[in-house]
């Protein structure tokens, strides 16, 4: 990666150690060994480099990508990795045959075929060009990055998609602009069309005209064939089922939440243990079931959506801190994630005023504190959960906007993740602050990979002691 914290993958890559996009933990679950990828606008490699050893040697990744400096740096990549079945592909995409010109962005990730500014010539190529000169077998996977090039791309695939049936993930919306024309395009080809739940590996049907998040980035295409092969791997539901909570339900979910490790606090309530609003306790319920790994998928989605539709209205009614957390943990799942960045920015502001109660049951807004026991300090471990949970879905990254919590203060917290810590160190060296680099943070972890680039002083603006 470019040695640049203005570089946006490499800020990314040091604060989250993955990509900032949900579709790359799907494809871990889905692409196997022996089938054939192609990257459309591969870049540094974020999606290309790990699905190459997901198809394994036996499979294929195709990475298209027309800027010579980040091409340069995936082919050093890919001999680090060993990646002999990721071919480099030279070229942009787009409806056709010919030479062009590609503006450079400010970072790699913005370079694109219109605009002005610092450029360079470049060949572009079509899918339909692509396939008959390199005569594919089976496409199983194509990811579309082409920022604003998308349409053309379909216009120069028409004998790809017809002899081809991959999933397909395309960006629909780059920036502040969102393409609500491009799903219609693939749907005008006899794809169905997809969004990936936050909270699971999951498709989900996209009705057309359907409003999407604003946080949404990117859909998935699948003809019905394979729609029907996701469908079966446990991957993808083709319709919204019809639910309806019962008796049995509501007590199977009852178990369930008493089950967390987090629900003996629960006892000391001045509300008790058991929710009384029968709204609000049927919402618990259901993200429960929507918990419950032993029910299929369609009635699991259905309690999902149901969880919200109950108590989304309820907050908007009658709030409380429990309500709100809870609220901001099933929009997130759902992927309604500018809902959850809302509602857990109110329970800030409730909570820098001093004034809110936890006197009802609930869900803790950030899902990996679900395993941690509150222990003596019930509201530290709330607090904690709910900062934390706005902290890394307000943004995608907070190279992209400040944040809006204290993170000196959050980093200081003895539940507080490491990625906050990062966080902290990574924002003020991209400032230009010479930042002294935390212990924790030079120290190998599971959840601190890059221990080894934190210590070589490699981050700009950094200082190790």
């Amino acid at each position: 990666m470019p040695p640049s914290l203005d570089a946006i993958t490499t800020y990314v890559i040091l604060e989250q150690e993955k990509w900032f996009e949900k579709e790359p933990a799907f494809l871990s679950r889905w692409l196997k060994p022996g089938m054939t990828a192609l990257d459309i606008g591969a870049n540094l490699g974020v999606y290309s480099l790990p699905m190459a050893r997901m198809v394994g040697p036996e499979g294929q990744v195709f990475a298209y990508e027309p800027a010579s400096e980040p091409r340069r740096l995936l082919a050093l990549s890919k001999a680090k990795n060993g990646a002999a079945n990721l071919n480099l592909v030279d070229a942009a995409l787009s409806d056709g045959v010919r030479e062009g010109r590609l503006v450079l962005g400010a970072s790699s990730e913005l370079n694109s075929l219109d605009g002005d500014g610092p450029s360079e010539t470049i060949r572009i190529t079509s899918l339909d060009h692509e396939l008959r000169s390199r005569h594919w077998g089976s496409i199983d996977f194509v990811k579309i990055d082409a920022e604003g090039e998308e349409e053309r791309i379909l216009a120069g695939a028409t004998a790809f998609f017809f002899e081809h049936s991959p999933l397909v993930m395309f960006e629909v919306k780059a920036g502040l602009k969102q393409n609500d024309s491009l799903p219609a395009a693939f749907a005008q080809l006899g794809f169905g069309i997809y969004r990936l739940l936050d909270g699971d590996p999951l498709l989900v049907p996209v009705q057309t005209g359907e409003p999407l998040d604003g946080y949404e980035l990117n859909l998935f295409a699948a003809k019905p064939d394979r729609a029907a092969a996701l469908a079966q791997d446990g991957l993808l539901i083709e319709t919204n089922p019809q639910w309806e909570l019962d008796d049995t339900a509501r007590s199977k979910a009852l178990a369930l939440f008493e089950a967390q490790a987090f629900a003996g606090i629960f006892a000391a309530l001045s509300g008790g243990a058991v929710a009384e609003d029968p709204i609000y306790r049927d919402a618990l319920a259901c993200y429960a079931l929507w918990r419950s790994q032993d029910l299929a998928w369609p009635v699991r989605y259905a309690a999902l959506k149901h969880a919200y539709g109950t108590l989304e209205p309820l907050c908007r009614k009658q709030d409380s801190l429990p309500r709100l957390s809870t609220l901001a943990r099933i929009a997130s799942d759902l992927g309604y994630r500018s809902v959850a960045v809302n509602v857990l920015q109110l329970v800030a502001d409730v909570l820098k005023g001093g004034k809110g109660r936890i006197a009802e049951p609930f869900w803790p807004a950030r899902p990996r504190f679900d395993k941690i026991a509150p222990g003596t300090d019930p509201v530290g471990w709330f607090v904690a959960a709910a900062l934390e949970q706005l902290e890394l879905i307000a943004s995608y990254s907070s190279c992209f906007a400040a944040s809006r919590i204290d993170l000196d203060w959050l980093a200081k917290h003895p539940l507080a993740c490491i990625e906050i810590e990062r966080r902290r160190v990574l924002q003020r060296a991209r400032a230009g602050q010479k930042v002294e680099v935390p212990s924790r943070l030079l120290s190998a972890a599971p959840d601190n990979a890059n221990a080894e680039t934190w210590r070589s002083g490699a981050v700009p603006n950094t200082i190790v002691r």
